[in-house]
């Protein structure tokens, strides 16, 4: 089972720490915001109750004032003469003129108040504190109708709509058949609150008892209906509503009249009244940027500080595995990677010593090994040669042994000043040519010979003794008894699909080799109890041990009778490596 990386592990560790602190911070500001929002909407609740409330006390001067008027003995007597007298009579004329006076001085005592107004029901007469001519018109049209409904001495305030404007109107009965009142605009009513500072996009307006709008919005009418019906279902002070259309949060603030049939409603988007603190609203949303910006710096160190260095030991180690000695490791900046690095760079130079020392030593008993199986083969062709002469002086041949006497002379001479690790294959040639002559004195009409190699290998290196062990074994195994010629044939030449390779071929036309041994000899099998074929287990040995898996050995029958000896080797003419160490080692001498 694969561990977690470190990485992973730290930067889970840091997510577990700073994410709870994240959403702390988040819900500090959230629950500030909150805490902010209901101060604001209180604030903002008394601000419009105390702006209510002034309205209403207007309503309540003018209602003291209208009563006054019907109970004063001064104005009481103009009412009287504007009942009882016709209209020609000069002094319903003077009445008139009174009353109107007296409504005018009193009209500018309020703010944004629009009209008192006097009525004559009998003679169809008004008297307006208003001198526009245009006003009094509109006036006539919207009190006639309600003043024939009027029925009590005193009645109360009363909403009167016409056309696009909505009225607020309150009248008194001063004498029999006349009656004193005051008509406001609610339009005017707003002005006040509209001058407030709350964005430009908030709005005031005044319900009646039932809920619907009485004066002019900017808002929809869906707006509209969908904030009276909440006011409705839940008339709190103040309270969140969410716009049905663009979705925009409000404040809704609902304050009834104390005085007339009305409240005020009014809408206050939520980031005009939190535009004044713009801090918490921001470090909302900054909060998720400044973790990744913290993140972002946090893995910066991380990497500086223990990914970088740590990753370059790993590296340094994958390499070491693959046995790539030669290496250093770049030093941390912290005291404990510093050491752990500084320790795996003394290390790696101690294995890397040792791995030399110990590649030394593997060379020093590979030679002494090569030298042994070299001095192996000498002997083993010495004997082989005496047995020859021997048997040559027993029958007297005496030109035969001087004959045999030369090549062997020939072959002395070649061990005398061929103490090397490799010779080149022309070498190799003559010893094999001087021991079938030899052998050939031996069996004068029964032994022929044939070798070919190509030009240019004749200077190929190979190691001493590589193919005439296999000629020997050839003559002494492969030749049968009998009046048939025994005949070698040894070719070299470049192998065409491989040009940097050498083929050699030894073949015959004798018996052969058994199956078994050929099966055998095939799976690289050489050994037996008796030592019968030392020499060649010899030469394959040397061969693996200079040239590895360069070099190859196989065995073969020949049609229609005889063996086939197949080696392929390099054909570079390279040293091999144990004579570069020698010659190395001279020219240190030297």
């Amino acid at each position: 089972m694969k561990k977690p990386a470190l990485r992973i592990k730290l930067i889970s560790s840091f997510l577990m720490i700073i994410t709870p602190m994240a959403l702390f911070l988040f819900y500090e500001n959230y629950y500030a915001i909150k805490v902010v929002r209901e101060e604001v909407s209180q604030s903002t609740s008394k601000a419009l109750a105390v702006h209510i409330g002034q309205i209403d006390r207007t309503l309540e001067e003018i209602t003291h004032y209208l009563l006054r008027q019907i109970v004063t003995p001064d104005t009481q007597s103009s009412y009287l003469a504007m009942a009882a007298l016709p209209e020609t009579n000069g002094d319903y004329t003077l009445a008139k003129i009174k009353v109107h006076n007296d409504l005018t001085a009193w009209s500018g005592a309020f703010e944004n108040f629009y009209s008192f107004f006097t009525y004559a029901a009998d003679k169809d007469d008004f008297i307006f504190s208003r001198s526009s001519y245009a006003d009094t018109t509109n006036l006539k049209t919207i009190l006639e109708t309600y003043l024939q409904q009027v029925g009590q001495v005193f009645g109360d305030w009363t909403v009167l709509n016409q056309s696009e404007d909505a009225y607020l109107v309150r009248v008194a009965k001063a004498n029999n058949g006349v009656y004193i009142g005051a008509v406001l605009r609610l339009e005017d009513l707003l002005q006040p609150l509209r001058a407030l500072d709350y964005g430009s996009s908030w709005e005031a307006i005044l319900l009646d008892a039932t809920g619907n709008p009485l004066t002019k919005s900017a808002l929809s009418n869906v707006t509209m209906i969908a904030a009276s019906q909440k006011l409705l279902a839940n008339p709190k002070a103040f309270q969140l509503f969410e716009g049905p259309t663009d979705g925009t949060d409000y404040l809704l603030v609902s304050t009834p009249f104390q005085q007339a049939p009305l409240s005020l409603a009014a809408m206050i988007p939520e980031k005009s009244l939190l535009q004044q603190l713009p801090f918490f609203q921001r470090v909302i949303y900054l909060i998720p940027l400044g973790v990744v910006i913290l993140f972002y710096f946090y893995s910066f160190y991380l990497r500086k500080m223990l990914f970088g260095p740590m990753n370059r030991l790993i590296l340094g180690m994958r390499r070491v595995v693959k046995g790539d000695m030669d290496i250093g490791v770049k030093e941390a900046d912290t005291e404990e990677l510093n050491f752990l690095i500084t320790t795996f760079n003394h290390m790696v130079s101690q294995i890397s010593h040792l791995k030399i020392n110990v590649y030394e030593e593997m060379l020093k008993a590979q030679q002494s090994e090569f030298k042994h199986l070299q001095a192996q083969i000498n002997p083993h062709f010495y004997l082989n040669s005496l047995n020859i002469i021997n048997s040559l002086s027993t029958l007297g041949e005496n030109e035969l042994i001087k004959k045999m006497t030369e090549h062997l002379a020939e072959y002395f001479r070649f061990i005398t000043r061929s103490h090397r690790d490799t010779i080149t294959l022309t070498e190799e040639m003559r010893h094999i040519r001087n021991y079938l002559e030899i052998q050939m004195v031996r069996f004068p009409e029964k032994l022929s010979y044939d070798i070919h190699v190509q030009e240019q290998l004749a200077g190929t290196s190979i190691l001493p003794l590589m193919i005439q062990p296999f000629v020997e074994n050839a003559v002494i195994h492969g030749m049968e008894e009998g009046s048939a010629p025994f005949h070698i044939a040894i070719t070299a030449g470049v192998l065409p699909d491989m040009p940097d390779r050498m083929e050699v071929l030894i073949q015959d036309n004798g018996r052969g080799f058994p199956p078994a041994t050929l099966t055998r000899f095939n799976r690289q099998d050489f050994g037996d109890e008796t030592g019968a074929h030392m020499g060649v287990q010899n030469v394959f040995r040397r061969m693996r041990m200079v040239f590895g898996n360069e070099a190859e050995l196989s065995f073969a029958l020949e049609a229609p009778h005889g063996a086939v000896v197949r080696l392929v080797l390099p054909a570079s003419g390279a040293l091999s490596e144990m004579e570069e160490d020698d010659h190395a080692k001279a020219a240190d001498c030297r």
